[in-house]
């Protein structure tokens, strides 16, 4: 692997075919992208490729467009909570994804000298699922090779998209390709494309909220934490050196995501990463780590102000971002996908109407404003705005992980981020 640009990409690309284009059972060239009933689906990362998956192995001719010439290799998010976990299954890739992945069951806060905090077990009861480890980049890659299994499935990389307008049966789609700009259609356009979605600005949807004014550093470092009493997840409670530690699925490999000063330039974050390390890092002096990658990036709380208009549906980071503390940003992806695939299955596949179009958006708008983003912004205050040596009694959360009367037995998952979008509904 190598870094590029702060983020890491495979030598060789992966899948990539001819001029960009990867085929389904190896056919000689594109399948008809221009049907009545088609979806085409903007990103090939879990939650593009998720949502193409429900939809193929229902028969809907399905088509996802990727701008890089590969899926893409950068290994963000690593831990799925239990609601997404369930998505996975319902996906039929679970299994696979637990071959190469691996379990999150313990989580503590800790004062930058190792004190305990507060902690708290998420190990599951028989029957229930678990939370999942397992780097982004890995997951997309098991979810795409259950999707070229599918008949109808096409992944066409180098393909940018430039223009989308609505038509009377769907959207009308430019694109440049490395053999030139074409043009495509479909009943339905994703845009699972990322925080820059194309897609959502092409559409001219407002993306409402804040980007933090820190920097974040993810690093993937193989250091002996485990030695050092360090738990599964371990929330670093500093003004100066807050961070999170957690085990991956690599044996030995953790990731280290700290926050940084704002204002400073990408190499003097790199410069500044062995004195982080020295700061927060256990055990002897001089340290010995192998640092396997480290990438500087800006984080956000925003929202689209909806997820459907006209022919266009928003999933995952295209529709929400979040900071990456307490794993809730792909895991709300995850969910996106899952309602998604149902709510199409049941326009395209059952003739249902289309105001199931906008009750996911309201849905799954609602959970991610009235849960996902408070939460996900108190994370961030709780480990780097307040006092460690009194955050345990004073924060709400940790106060009662402290308090040995409540029990605990139901806070291993997050079961409010999921709504059944087709509860209810005629």
């Amino acid at each position: 692997m190598v870094e590029i640009n702060g983020s890491i990409a495979n030598e060789e690309p992966l899948a990539n075919g001819a001029n960009g284009a990867l085929l389904n059972g190896g056919g000689a060239g594109e399948h008809d992208v221009n049907t009545k009933d088609n979806v085409i689906v903007v990103g090939a990362g879990p939650v593009g490729l998720l949502v193409a998956l429900r939809l193929a192995k229902a028969g809907i001719p399905t088509t996802v467009l990727e701008m890089l010439p590969y899926v893409e290799q950068s290994p963000r998010a690593a831990v799925y909570h239990t609601v997404a976990v369930r998505e996975l299954d319902r996906a039929g890739v679970l299994e696979d994804c637990r071959k190469v992945g691996s379990t999150g069951t313990d989580v503590c806060w800790r004062k930058v000298t190792g004190e305990i905090i507060a902690e708290v077990d998420r190990r599951p009861e028989p029957g229930e699922y678990e939370v999942l480890v397992l780097g982004q980049h890995v997951l997309a890659e098991v979810i795409f090779t259950h999707y070229k299994r599918c008949k109808g499935s096409q992944v066409l990389f180098n393909h940018k998209v430039t223009e989308v307008k609505n038509s009377a049966t769907g959207a009308d789609l430019t694109v440049e390709t490395p053999d030139g700009v074409k043009n495509f259609h479909a009943r339905y356009v994703v845009g699972a494309d990322g925080g820059r979605s194309s897609v959502r600005r092409l559409s001219n949807i407002p993306f409402e909220g804040f980007t933090w004014d820190f920097n974040l550093v993810a690093c993937n470092v193989i250091y002996p934490f485990e030695k050092y009493g360090f738990q599964g997840g371990n929330f670093i409670v500093d003004h100066d050196h807050w961070c999170l530690i957690a085990k991956l699925a690599e044996p030995g490999l953790w990731r280290c995501s700290y926050g940084e000063l704002p204002g400073l330039t990408h190499d003097q974050l790199i410069e500044r990463q062995p004195m982080k390390f020295e700061a927060i890092f256990p055990g002897p002096r001089p340290l010995n780590y192998d640092l396997k990658m480290a990438s500087p990036y800006k984080i956000n709380q925003r929202c689209a102000t909806t997820f459907h208009k006209d022919s266009v549906l928003l999933a995952g980071d295209a529709a929400h971002l979040c900071n990456p503390f307490g794993g809730m940003g792909l895991t709300g992806g995850i969910l996106d996908a899952g309602a998604l695939g149902d709510v199409l299955l049941a326009v395209m596949k059952d003739g249902k109407s289309e105001t199931l179009l906008d009750r996911y958006s309201e849905l799954r708008q609602k959970v991610f404003r009235e849960i996902v983003d408070p939460r996900s912004q108190a994370n961030v205050r709780r480990i780097s705005q307040t006092d460690p040596d009194t955050v345990g009694q004073t924060d709400p959360f940790l106060s009662m992980l402290n308090d040995p009367a409540i029990d605990k037995s139901k806070l291993r998952g997050l079961d409010d981020l999921y709504i059944d979008v087709m509860a209810g509904y005629e």
